[in-house]
């Protein structure tokens, strides 16, 4: 059930430009024609896609569902012809991204994008903080938390979990106090800007609520997993940012448990997206659906 082709680029343009007559411009037809292709559009889906006024056409929900799929389609056409016949060799998505996420968690599985979409070309930026306007110099954000702007959107990137980290080596030396759940004595490290604090996570799992001695502050997660690794101290970090260096072993779970974060790591994109940013949002939501390893961290 392949739509005829005409009809659909009538759909995209039309939709996309919010009326007949400068979709005709752009294509270079009549006004009739275009309105036909739509007519045979809808004929051929058994279903109405825009509702018509004097002030130009409105998408239907059916039409708006099917939208990101006509034009991320095209888009993808459009692309691999230019790479294949030599007019351009990739689309550049220009991507903002906190640096604790994109060390321990984007780049580790960026082979995969890569692979599935050679035809896009990834500029990274590295940050600590979100952007005051998001998206105005970039695609995509990947930022801890957001600041609001008209025009973007933010989507969780997942729920997040705290867990308390440790070297295997500290754990070892210190095996006594974390078996009783005493860490007032213990050196840690605590990276500056999080909401959540000590108190809360020993609150949360009933343990008597005295949080341990603070030898180091630091202004993010990836420098901060580096001094844990170095036998420092213990850290509460995110699951998300830990979950490479405790697959890997480099750090162990302190104590047993989890917090639920109030916070989050959050994609920020323009509300209308173009086709290489559904792409790429598509293949993050796919990173999380096969992300078994947090999931098993908030039953811990």
């Amino acid at each position: 059930m392949l739509p005829p082709q005409r009809s659909l680029l009538a759909f995209e343009a039309v939709s996309r430009l919010g009326s007949i007559g400068a979709a005709s411009r752009e294509l270079h037809v009549t006004q009739a024609a275009v309105s036909q292709q739509l007519k045979n559009l809808e004929q051929f889906l058994n279903c109405t896609l825009f509702i018509r006024n004097q002030r130009g056409v409105t998408l239907t929900q059916a039409a708006q569902q099917y939208l990101p799929v006509v034009s991320g389609s095209l888009q993808h056409l459009k692309l691999q012809t230019q790479i294949l016949f030599g007019q351009q060799q990739s689309d550049v998505l220009r991507i903002k991204v906190n640096t604790s996420i994109c060390h321990n968690w984007l780049i580790p599985k960026l082979a995969d994008f890569t692979s599935k979409f050679a035809f896009i070309k990834l500029d990274l930026t590295l940050v600590d903080w979100p952007s005051r306007q998001p998206c105005t110099d970039v695609d995509v954000e990947i930022t801890n938390g957001f600041i609001d702007s008209e025009g973007t959107q933010a989507t969780p990137l997942c729920q997040e979990q705290w867990l308390m980290v440790c070297s295997p080596a500290f754990k070892q030396r210190h095996c006594d106090a974390l078996e009783k759940n005493d860490i007032s004595q213990l050196p840690a490290i605590q990276v500056k800007g999080y909401e959540e604090s000590w108190m809360q996570w020993l609150c949360h799992h009933d343990i008597a609520p005295v949080s341990p001695n603070i030898q180091l502050e630091i202004s993010n997660s990836l420098h901060g997993l580096e001094a844990v690794k170095q036998g420092i101290g213990l850290m509460l970090v995110r699951s998300l940012v830990a979950e490479k260096a405790l697959a890997s072993g480099e750090l162990v779970l302190a104590m047993a448990g989890s917090m639920p974060s109030d916070s989050s790591h959050y994609i920020i994109t323009a509300n209308k997206r173009s086709a290489k940013v559904n792409f790429f949002c598509d293949w993050l939501e796919q990173q999380n659906t096969d992300n078994a390893m947090l999931a098993s961290f908030s039953n811990v």
